[in-house]
Order: C-alpha cells, then structure tokens, then sequence
C-alpha cells in the first residue's frame, strides 16, 4: 500500500473550494494525471455519486470508477476509486484558516492482481504525480 498526504493553502473562501474540488467532474479541468472525467449516472454531487476518470500514471492509462463514500458539505469528502489492478481511498477535508482554505488530501492506493507486483515500484512516480494534482487544484483555484 502507498500512502499519500499533501496540505495545501488557498486564498477562496471553504465553501467555493469545497464545491469544485468536491465535484469529480471537474477534475480533468485541473488534474494533469486525469484525462477525461464524467459524472456516471444522475447523482448529484453527494454519497453515491459516481465518475468514470481516466488517469494516466507514468504514461499507463487507467479507467477508474470513483464513487463518493463520505460527504460532509463544505468540510470533507471521501472517494473510493477501483481500477482492475487498483484500490483508492482519497480523503479531501476543507478548514478554514482566516480568509484562507486550507485544503488536506490524504489517500491510500492498494495493487490487486498483476499490479501488486509493480504497483509498490511506482511509489515515487505517484507521490510526484499527487504533489502535482494539488499543485494544480490550487492554482486552478486561485487562477
């Protein structure tokens, strides 16, 4: 299992922040390892809504299903993503800091299948590529 953990500063006020980093659609709009998102279905955004992403990791595309578990208006979410060779588990949480949001990932990708045996080598690969998407989700905020 990897885990990853990035703490972010924004200057927008939490419930702005919240609603589009919260909304999985929008993150091919900012991610650079995503290279589509869509909503799956007609949930809003909540428990249960799902989003098909591709996500491309080291130049290796991978569909993912996301699905949201946890949904705290304006303060948290959490996103359970499954691909043939991968299980996450992305948690976002949203705190106020004065005029500041400050944005808290954290996740934790399990390998299934053929990938458990690749998937730990990629460990730096993907901890790059995580500091890149909340770079991003940042600037994409504040741009």
């Amino acid at each position: 299992m990897i885990r990853l953990h990035e703490i972010r500063q924004v200057l927008k006020p939490r419930p702005q922040v919240f609603a589009y980093a919260a909304d999985l659609a929008n993150t091919e709009q900012w991610n650079p390892n995503v290279v589509s998102a869509r909503e799956v279905g007609t949930a809003e955004p909540g428990i249960g809504a799902r989003y098909q992403l591709e996500v491309s990791l080291g130049g290796v595309l991978f569909p993912m299903i996301y699905e949201v578990s946890e949904y705290e208006p304006d303060y948290r979410v959490t996103l359970l993503g499954r691909s043939s060779g991968l299980h996450v588990v992305d948690e976002l949480k949203f705190l106020e800091d004065g005029d500041k949001t400050v944005i808290d990932y954290t996740a934790n990708l399990s390998f299934r299948n053929f990938a458990r045996f690749v998937g730990p080598l990629t460990a730096p690969v993907i901890r790059r590529a995580a500091a890149r998407s909340v770079d991003a989700l940042v600037a994409a905020l504040e741009g």
